[in-house]
């Protein structure tokens, strides 16, 4: 019955933009004058309906496969946005990278190399193949230069594609995603939290292909949800997804698993102790339309993506409940990010989360 009422009040989500949480980061400034592009319409039967089993497997679980959850993504025109906006954030990720590595290494990454090339900021003026130059340029830079053997560039993930591409905004705020975001978490509405693009590609080396280590999302998320209160949709584009590609790993249940944290804190080999207390399960293979579905706390990882196969492109949708919270307990660097603006009825916090996963 609760899970009949939960779907059933679950259509009144909201798809106005002031009704969501957004991870309001650094972003390419949208164009004066762009024509409003929307998702595509997709016919009631090309569309999956979550089944109360599903539901149930989410909540026990953490995770589910998703079955043309998102068939949009099969678009072309869907797609061509997903691709602009990869090419947007990775100009973004790599005029933050130099600038990580003086912080993070203190390494100025500047200090090139001649056989790399000249590591220069015109470069990101010159499109995708320009910008993958002056990466890879980076890259060649940090790997030989002094000291920068044990160093790497930070992890890639591009944040808030729907804030550059307003066809992918009208596709994370599709009343069918509100209404499968709020029925997996058992509520009455939703807000998007972020839009999230990970892309793996061999071709380009370590930073564009480095490995995703176990985490759950919810601690990376200054937000008090209330428990499970948060959602990714996590769903390939271009192509599908097969054998030796690299998959999220969920580790089964972990999501329910409240003592791992008391007894253990935050181990430094998180992976042997999670392999020994959980069951470590994926997907096979993902069609573009098709989506695996994870709780908040939920613990996973992804491998390094394999060369043979290309690159590997996945766009995230993140939902949170209406009643998350900012976390009062926030660490202090992430309060340099947060925004707090005047609340009307309840609290609106926009969130200036610069980087989350590096």
């Amino acid at each position: 019955m609760l899970v009949w009422a939960a779907a059933v009040r679950a259509e009144y989500f909201d798809v106005e933009e002031d009704a969501f949480w957004e991870n309001d980061g650094p972003q390419e400034p949208r164009k004066t004058v762009k024509p409003r592009t929307t998702a595509p319409r997709i016919a009631k039967r090309d569309r999956a309906q979550l089944s109360l089993n599903q539901m149930v497997t989410f909540a026990s679980q953490g995770w589910i496969r998703c079955v043309k959850c998102i068939p949009e993504l099969r678009d072309p025109g869907v797609a061509a946005a997903l691709d602009r906006g990869y090419e947007a954030t990775l100009r973004q990720y790599a005029r933050y990278a130099p600038s990580f590595m003086l912080d993070r290494f203190d390494v100025d990454v500047y200090e090139h190399n001649e056989e790399c090339g000249p590591v220069v900021i015109e470069l990101l003026d010159q499109g995708r193949r320009g910008v993958e130059e002056y990466l890879d340029r980076l890259r060649c830079s940090v790997r030989i230069g002094r000291h920068y053997s044990n160093v790497s560039l930070p992890y890639f993930q591009g944040l808030n594609v729907h804030r550059v591409e307003s066809v992918v905004e009208s596709v994370a705020t599709t009343k069918a995603l509100g209404l499968a975001a709020a029925s997996l978490l058992q509520a009455a509405k939703v807000r998007l939290y972020q839009t999230a693009m990970f892309v793996k590609d061999p071709a380009h080396g370590a930073g564009l292909n480095n490995a995703t280590g176990w985490h759950r999302d919810l601690q990376l998320v200054p937000l008090d949800t209330r428990g499970r209160g948060y959602v990714t949709f996590w769903c390939p584009y271009e192509r599908p997804l097969g054998e030796g590609d690299s998959f999220l790993h969920f580790a089964v249940g972990s999501q329910r698993d409240i003592g791992f944290e008391y007894w253990y804190g935050n181990p430094e080999k998180l992976g042997p102790l999670i392999a020994a207390r959980y069951a470590i399960t994926r997907v096979a293979s993902l069609d573009v339309g098709d989506c695996t579905a994870h709780d908040g706390w939920t613990f996973h990882t992804a491998p390094p993506q394999d060369p043979s196969r290309g690159a590997r492109k996945v766009v995230a949708f993140s939902f949170v409940t209406t009643s998350a919270e900012i976390n009062q307990c926030v660490r202090p660097a992430w309060r340099h990010y947060l925004l707090f603006w005047p609340p009307r009825r309840s609290a609106r916090v926009r969130l200036r989360l610069t980087h989350l996963n590096v």
